[in-house]
């Protein structure tokens, strides 16, 4: 099997051999092949005969040798006189004998003791064993030995040793012989051989060279190899293709001239269509811009005539009416509201599509915003007929940083749009913690309902504006399509993602995540110590409303039993198998059932277990129980602080003090803070907020007295107006920090209006450490405080909620309250010095636009927008904002004038609601006024 594998092996080195060499090596092979095996064949077997041959002749001749001298030696004649002339002739004999070919040596032994006789070397030795071929010789190492015995008168032995050179010498001359015979008949096989392949191989040749030159792309050459037979008609073919070769790249030139010819033609007129493009983009981007500005425009004046028609119909609705004037009044007010939603989405998504949606980044409270969202759409739900439920997980933060308008705006359009589109069932909030960072954290917000639902084709187009996704005539809410367009913008915008999850007839899940920082300080809530460990009973037949209570009651740390249905709970209290629980906690259906519920509310309150009534309609319910004094009625969906409180009030206890006041805590240190502003109600209201958090303030209201004080004395904390007479606060700062001594640094934290982002990046590289825009918020200065004085790790606050966008009337109190955060006193105090000033304001503003003094008209323009911020006149601060960005960008006089004339309109309006109403506008007395 070896032997079959090696031949098969060595056949296969052949074969490849054969294959790589050239066809001329081939043929030259081939025709030495045949000479080259017969010569070997035929001189082969004559160099057998012939070394055969000279063998036997050697033999004989060796023996013909022997036997004649030993003949010689045998016949000499033998007497005492000629013994010593006999030895003598021997002697000679053997002399003779060396002389003979191949004789190497020759011995003559004498059997009667004589000395023996010897001529030339010393005979090689022989062994005892060794042997004699078929001749009769002696073979030893180099030579052949041949033994004669001598009769006669002296008997003797004759030993003739023969070398084998000769016989060596004799095969190597027939082999030389061999060898030069075979190469002369090679070389005779190989001249035919020669002149064949050449013939045969010299055409091919030239035909590939002349396939390399076309390769290279020369198609000028010609073919003249004078091939006869087969290679003659492979010639021929060469040149039709050839031929064909240079007709096809003719052929191609000329297309790609063509094409080359067309291309040009092509791009120039991309050329030319980009160009129209590119001026087209830009007409549209003109067109769009325009039309954001218009759309902006055109809702704030739509709004203002619509505010008028909502709170006058507020007005004529307190007046006495008749049935019909009720409905049609009711008619008018709704489509007033239907409008204003429309308007408001309008100018929510131009201020989008324009590019002008900022983003604010103060504390929140998620739970409280969930809460006010869900307890402002209840009416709604109640409406409908529908549960709400509200499950807050308990590792989800309280305290955030971010902006809760739009926050609220999102989750208002998601949890209304569940409403509208639900006609039974619930709609629940979820909030969950979907991933933790440490100092930010990602929130996810789900809103479900139990609706309709909605098709995939319907979900893809949902998210885009203008589109609603129900255009069936089961539809009847109104709407422009907008509310999810915006959504997504805003959820975007915030860094967060939104989504939607549906089936048809299975209801749908909208969620959006969010991603905020959370507050430096987590407020932690004062839990009365008399509700810890106490045991209530929960009875609620929905599922998620049951969910969202018990979520509530633990966090109080409430010992919980749970009731699932009321179905039962007549025949448990009859049967006296309630749990004994210190507080009942009980959640009426919103639709209609079969349970006779004043009976069953009845005997709960016959038990005298402190009970709280959780329900759509309480004065219904209120007057089922107004003689049982340990149950009170809760509208739904209840409140974690309402809850709270009734469950404090039924255990005879205090409820907790407002969360605002919690917030009001003093600092861990004494906080001493420079405060420099020239307005002197900005001052006042700014030195009230820092007091109430138990900062000592110094208050100073130029920049040359606060940088006096500043030489003398330390500070933790200077919060600087920009815009001052004399010495601005850039200027006061730069003083501020040449006047520091070494080693020190006091954080300066600039007060602006409404600085533009090239502005506040200016403050930023003059030397202060940061900014914070009016209106400002006791959250802000708290925030800030921690930031710069506590060292809190958490960043900064950039901007304050600007919140009177939203607000067209000429005096808003509830904007004025929230800026003075909530104290009403001081509201009055700072609308009453605005007033005080717009009798000077508004005359200096006019002489300095006309004498074209725009740095003097700057000056007192960003003065009484400060001092508007902090009073509640929206319309006021609206027009002096948009007068002083236009003095700061450098408008024209023609951009100018109008804005000005609206800032002067403006002055005289409020000042005219000031002459009509008088003492009615302070926040004592409800305005009549829109």
């Amino acid at each position: 099997m070896l032997m079959l594998f090696m031949h098969n092996g060595a056949n296969n080195s052949n074969r490849e051999f054969m294959v790589n060499q050239s066809l001329r090596s081939r043929l030259m092979l081939m025709a030495a092949m045949p000479a080259l095996l017969a010569a070997l064949i035929i001189g082969g077997y004559s160099m057998v005969n012939r070394i055969i041959d000279v063998r036997d002749t050697n033999a004989q001749r060796q023996q013909l040798v022997t036997d004649s001298y030993a003949a010689q030696l045998e016949t000499l004649p033998h007497n005492s006189q000629n013994k010593q002339n006999k030895q003598n002739k021997q002697q000679m004999l053997l002399r003779q004998l060396l002389e003979e070919q191949d004789v190497r040596a020759a011995t003559l032994i004498f059997n009667d003791g004589r000395p023996s006789l010897h001529a030339g070397p010393r005979l090689r030795p022989t062994s005892p064993t060794a042997t004699t071929d078929e001749q009769g010789r002696i073979i030893t190492d180099t030579s052949w030995q041949l033994q004669r015995s001598l009769r006669g008168n002296l008997p003797a032995q004759l030993t003739v040793e023969f070398s084998r050179q000769g016989q060596y010498l004799s095969t190597l001359e027939n082999l030389l012989t061999l060898f030069l015979v075979m190469l002369a008949l090679i070389m005779a096989a190989m001249i035919p051989a020669m002149r064949f392949s050449r013939q045969l191989t010299q055409p091919i040749s030239e035909m590939v060279n002349a396939v390399h030159r076309i390769r290279d792309g020369d198609l000028s050459i010609t073919i003249q190899t004078q091939a006869k037979s087969e290679l003659s008609e492979l010639e021929t073919a060469l040149q039709q293709m050839i031929a064909a070769l240079a007709d096809a790249q003719t052929e191609l030139q000329k297309n790609v001239d063509q094409a080359t010819l067309d291309l040009r033609e092509t791009l120039e007129t991309i050329e030319i269509q980009n160009i129209e493009l590119d001026m087209a983009r830009k007409e549209a981007l003109k067109a769009s811009h325009i039309k954001s500005e218009f759309l902006a425009n055109m809702s704030h004046e739509i709004r203002t005539p619509l505010n008028g028609i909502i709170g006058f119909t507020k007005l004529l609705h307190r007046s006495p009416l008749s049935a019909r004037q009720e409905e049609y009044l009711s008619t008018i007010h709704k489509s007033a509201e239907s409008l204003l939603a429309i308007i408001n989405d309008v100018l929510d998504f131009s201020k989008i599509e324009a590019g002008k949606l900022s983003l604010d980044h103060t504390p929140l409270n998620l739970h409280d915003l969930i809460e006010d969202v869900q307890t402002l759409l209840a009416p709604m739900a109640q409406e409908r007929g529908l549960e709400q439920a509200s499950i807050i997980y308990s590792d989800v933060p309280v305290a955030l940083l971010g902006d809760p308008l739009r926050i609220r705006q999102v989750l208002t359009n998601l949890l209304s749009n569940a409403i509208k589109f639900t006609d039974h069932g619930s709609v629940v909030v979820r909030a969950m913690l979907e991933e933790d960072r440490g100092a930010e954290a990602i929130i996810k917000i789900t809103v479900t309902d139990t609706g309709h639902g909605l098709s995939q084709e319907n979900q893809k187009n949902l998210f885009r504006a203008f589109t609603q996704a129900d255009q069936s005539a089961r539809r009847q809410e109104g709407g422009t399509g907008l509310g999810l367009a915006i959504s997504k913008r805003l959820v975007e915008s915030m860094g967060g993602e939104i989504g939607i999850e549906s089936c048809e007839e299975r209801g749908s899940t909208f969620w959006f995540t969010l991603r905020t920082e959370r507050a430096p300080q987590q407020p932690v809530q004062a839990l009365s110590e008399a509700l810890i460990g106490c045991t209530v009973t929960l009875i609620e037949n929905d599922e998620y409303g049951r969910m969202g209570l018990y979520h509530m009651l633990s966090h109080l740390q409430l010992h919980i039993h749970e009731q699932h249905s009321l179905d039962g709970l007549m025949t448990t209290l009859d049967n006296g198998e309630l749990a004994q629980s210190d507080f009942l906690v009980v959640g009426l259906p919103c639709q209609a059932t079969s349970i006779d519920l004043p009976k069953l509310l009845n005997n709960l309150a016959a038990r005298e277990i402190p009970t709280l009534i959780l329900c759509n309609n309480p004065e219904h319910v209120s007057r089922w129980l107004e003689t049982y004094p340990h149950c009170q009625v809760q509208s739904k969906p209840v409140t974690r602080q309402r809850l709270h409180s009734a469950l404090l009030s039924l255990s005879g206890q205090d409820t907790l003090p407002p969360p605002r006041q919690q917030v009001r805590s003093q600092f861990p240190q004494p906080i001493s803070v420079l405060l420099v502003d020239d307005h002197p109600g900005n001052l006042k209201l700014a030195r009230v907020f820092l007091e109430e958090l138990g900062v000592t303030v110094t208050a100073c209201d130029s920049g040359q007295s606060a940088l006096d004080i500043f030489q003398k004395h330390p500070f933790d904390l200077v919060f600087m107006d920009i815009q001052m007479p004399g010495m601005d606060g850039k200027e006061t700062s730069k003083r501020m920090r040449a006047a520091e001594p070494d080693g020190t640094h006091t954080p300066i934290v600039a007060l602006t209006a409404h600085a533009l982002d090239s502005e506040r990046r200016e403050l930023l590289d003059s030397g202060l450490d940061d900014y914070q825009s009016k209106p400002i918020t006791e959250e802000q200065l708290r925030h800030t405080l921690q930031k710069w004085v506590l060292d809190c790790p958490n960043g900064g606050l950039p901007d304050a909620p600007d919140n009177n966008d939203d607000s067209d009337q000429v005096f808003d109190p509830e904007l004025a309250r929230r800026r003075a955060g909530g104290r009403d006193q001081l509201a009055d105090e700072m609308l009453e010095m605005l007033l005080d000033s717009l009798e000077t304001d508004r005359p200096a503003i006019s002489a300095a636009f006309d004498r074209n003094d725009n740095s003097d008209l700057l000056e007192r323009v960003h003065k009484l927008h400060g001092a508007t911020r902090y009073c509640g006149a929206a319309r006021l601060e609206q027009a002096a904002r948009r007068l002083e960005e236009a003095l700061k960008t450098g408008s024209s006089r023609d951009r100018l004038r109008p804005l000005v004339s609206a800032l002067c309109d403006e002055i005289c309006a409020l000042e005219q609601l000031y002459q009509d109403q008088g003492h009615a506008m302070t926040l004592g007395q409800k305005p009549n006024a829109p």
